[in-house]
């Protein structure tokens, strides 16, 4: 059976335009061209064509394509198989750097919430910390937490995961920042500590002596940059001061018989 180019192009819904290119390029030639210059194709051709929509559809470039249909039988099995190892690494990069992306965004999406924007050095921060070996973190954790402990902290909300508990701490560390003149007797001081005490106690699976020493070794040394993004001194003296006077108000409800100051 013989078609036109736009038989071809209406049964196999290709563009002529298309068509024409693939005769351009030599990638798919047609059976006859007439005197006219029309262009006819055969059931081969439509059967390369269709060859040539899967490979596109594989990921393989029209340049790949044309190399492979144009080797011989004998050396396609090699050509096969260096494109198809040459897309599944292309593919695994592309993959990591849309894995490493989503987490740099999710990163900048909780800094937002906190403070009401990122700046451009919280970006480049972001993106040091992504990509710093692991294996510093491990040191680190190995030298001053216990396996348990490890397994706890390892366990705790991280800005750079989907995590509703990260949108959650991101949001609380917003309200204390807005609220850093408030006395810390205020109802809003309060209802925080009160916020404050609750998640952290939740995170820490109610070890309140691992909850302390962490955050004793987040605390910023002077001078220095923050350890955990958005526990800079200030706001970490605020946590204390509120979280102090929150504790210290419970407990004097609890001596008096649970009755308000």
């Amino acid at each position: 059976m013989i078609y036109s180019i736009g038989q071809l192009a209406k049964k196999t819904n290709i563009s002529i335009r298309t068509l024409r290119y693939y005769d351009e390029i030599g990638l798919l030639k047609p059976a006859k061209v007439a005197d006219s210059g029309y262009r006819y194709y055969s059931n081969e051709e439509i059967r390369v064509l269709r060859h040539i929509t899967a490979l596109k559809e594989l990921g393989f470039t029209l340049a790949s394509i044309k190399d492979l249909l144009s080797t011989g039988k004998d050396a396609q099995e090699d050509r096969w198989r260096a494109y198809l190892e040459f897309e599944l690494a292309a593919i695994a990069e592309e993959k990591q750097r849309l894995a490493e992306m989503e987490m740099l965004l999710q990163t900048a999406r909780h800094a937002f919430e906190m403070n009401g924007q990122v700046e451009s050095e919280d970006i480049f921060l972001f993106i040091r910390a992504l990509r710093s070996p692991a294996e510093i973190r491990d040191k680190f954790l190995a030298q001053n937490f216990a396996d348990h402990e490890i397994e706890i902290i390892k366990s705790l909300p991280d800005l750079s995961a989907n995590d509703p508990r990260s949108m959650e701490w991101a949001k609380l560390v917003r309200k204390v920042k807005e609220h850093m003149h408030e006395p810390p007797s205020s109802d809003i001081s309060r209802q925080l500590a009160a916020q404050i005490v609750e998640l952290s106690l939740e995170w820490f699976h109610q070890d309140e002596a691992l909850l302390d020493k962490y955050w004793s070794m987040i605390r910023p040394e002077e001078g220095k940059e923050t350890k955990v993004f958005g526990m800079d001194a200030e706001v970490m003296d605020r946590i204390d001061l509120l979280v102090d006077g929150y504790l210290q108000h419970v407990q004097e409800e609890a001596e008096n018989g649970g009755k308000s100051s």
